[in-house]
């Protein structure tokens, strides 16, 4: 019969092998899924399938019932332990140089493990691995410590390089904290030194505890996940969601990447397709013109070829050197819209200048009656149409970089508003004899809806469309309405005009009102005293309401 202490011995090595091996495949899992899957992470599959392995035959070893079962599961877990000591150099090695093992030196690295597994595996014939290996006790022969010597070797090689990679990686750390992520490291090595000198089994037996058996795989599982944490906290492997490919590659922003020297390392998929065949000598050209480092987390602009961009440099500190990672943001076309609009502007200003000499021209030249009336007709007519036109271009120039469809739709109406500013210059001497109120909503609502391009919103109220309006009276209220949304347009900063038209039997009433900045004193200038004359030449009269920040309203009566 099992004695109850050897009960409570099996059940305990074998419940924490048990949890040991759950937590090396988790967070192993979690790790494998967010690393790039480069040599070394392959490097520490590897070491951890070894560990795993270890444990899973301690077990087996723990619970067989025949000495020959028990002998071959030692020698699975020694097969592993053999595999772990070249992993664990590996990955070390691939860790801190970027680069696996050359293939030579790795082949006469493998060598020593074969042959430490070839003599566990013939103990039988010459028992210089194990003298005795009972449950209850192991006794080793000259060969284990010669076995446990090299085992330490590997692994001292794979410490010196983990050694100089955290000491790059934490320099600016505190020292509790470097020696606290050291002596997790270190700590497998100690308790397995202390099993093999059984200094560990007089310890635990003066503590009074009856259950004693070597930990070291274990300690191995929970100085991997310290190791884990300190790569998520630390980034010592770039970790991902997702594979590079997938997140960069195929972005559709143009990105690059540059060493410490300012070469480029990487482009991505949209980059090669925007530049073409040389792209990476593009890029290095331009990035020879300016100063990398000064440039760090600034927007700057630079001409690649025959294209323009704006480029944000963010650094990346990586285990090796610091690298570059490099957006960038076609603007070429905005830049071509932003060079006609400035042509058309210069050309609008041009035209501008143009029909202001003319109009001075005329001034002198005409009797004052003719002279007055072209100088209103001008005014109303070219006035209205350059303010509108202006506001398109500042909707275009405003919404060049963020709409380059709304910014080209404002070119075209300012075009449109130049044209119906000359085409009603041309309808001047061509004016019907009688009018509706019908041809004078559309006239009406015809002006509001070349502005609505401007952002300003408009609103028409009209009544009394059947009513016959004289050509005279007609002619007045298209241009005093005409002048008044231009001076809501031109100083009133207006977001909102409504227009509204009544026309009875026995007057005209029309309101224009605005909810612009309004005015502390009104100051009469040549479109308001335009607007008068206008309404005195058709029995009209017009009244003014206004207060700072309160809009303005304008009224007009004329009788009949």
């Amino acid at each position: 019969m099992m004695s109850e202490a050897l009960k409570f011995e099996i059940e305990a090595i074998c419940v924490v092998h048990i949890i040991s091996i759950i937590l090396a495949i988790v967070f192993f899992m979690m790790f494998y899924i967010k690393a790039n899957k480069d040599y070394s992470t392959k490097a520490f599959l590897v070491m951890q399938i070894s560990i795993i392995g270890w444990l899973v035959f301690k077990i087996f070893k723990t619970v067989s019932t025949t000495e020959i079962s028990r002998w071959w599961f030692i020698v699975g877990y020694y097969f592993f332990a053999c595999v772990f000591e070249v992993a664990f150099l590996e990955f070390t090695y691939a860790y801190y140089k970027g680069k696996p093992i050359k293939s030579k030196i790795r082949t006469l690295l493998y060598t020593l493990p074969i042959m430490q597994f070839l003599v566990i595996v013939t103990n039988p014939s010459h028992h210089l691995f194990y003298s005795k290996y009972t449950f209850w006790g192991d006794s080793f022969g000259v060969l284990f410590y010669l076995h446990t010597f090299i085992v330490y070797g590997f692994i001292a090689v794979g410490f010196v390089y983990g050694y100089l990679t955290f000491k790059k990686r934490f320099k600016g750390e505190k020292v509790w904290y470097k020696l606290l992520i050291a002596s997790t490291i270190i700590l497998p090595l100690l308790i397995n030194i202390l099993f093999i000198t059984k200094v560990l089994h007089k310890f635990v037996k003066s503590i009074g505890i009856p259950v004693i058996f070597d930990i070291t795989p274990i300690v191995f599982v929970f100085s991997t996940l310290v190791f884990v944490y300190a790569t998520f906290n630390h980034e010592f492997i770039n970790l991902s969601p997702m594979m590079r490919y997938e997140i960069v590659h195929r972005l559709d922003t143009p990105i690059c990447v540059l060493d410490s020297s300012f070469d480029v390392i990487y482009i991505n998929e949209k980059l090669e397709e925007t530049l073409g065949e040389y792209a990476i000598d593009r890029v290095e050209e331009s990035m020879k013109r300016i100063d990398v480092l000064k440039s760090r987390n600034k927007k700057k602009t630079i001409e690649i070829g025959d294209q323009i961009f704006t480029i944000l440099i963010r650094g990346v500190q990586t285990v090796r050197e610091t690298q570059y990672l490099i957006t960038l943001h076609n603007i070429t076309d905005y830049k071509n819209i932003e060079g006609k609009i400035v042509v058309e502007q210069e050309a609008l200003a041009q035209t501008n200048q143009e029909l202001e000499t003319t109009i001075k021209k005329i001034k002198k030249t005409s009797k004052r009656g003719a002279r007055n009336y072209i100088a209103r007709e001008l005014h109303d007519i070219i006035g209205h149409s350059l303010v509108v036109t202006i506001k398109l271009l500042e909707v275009s120039t405003l919404y060049v970089k963020k709409d380059r469809a709304l910014s080209r739709t404002a070119l075209l109406d300012g075009v449109s508003s130049l044209e119906s500013g000359i085409d009603s210059l041309e309808s001047i001497a061509t004016k019907e004899n009688s009018y509706t109120g019908s041809d004078l909503e559309k006239a009406i609502r015809k002006m509001l809806n070349r502005i609505k391009a401007t952002e300003v919103t408009t609103r028409l109220n009209f009544k009394g469309l059947h009513f016959n309006v004289e050509e005279k009276t007609y002619d007045g209220i298209s241009r005093v309405c005409q002048e008044l949304v231009t001076n809501s347009l031109k100083h009133a900063k207006a977001k909102e005009i409504f227009v509204s038209v009544n026309i009875k039997h026995e007057d005209i009433t029309i309101l224009v009102v605005d909810n612009g900045v309004g005015c502390d004193e009104l100051v009469m200038g040549n479109g308001l005293n335009g607007i008068k004359e206008r309404l005195d030449l058709i029995d009209g009269t017009i009244t003014f309401v206004t207060s700072p920040g309160e809009g303005f309203m304008s009224k007009v009566i004329i009788k009949h």
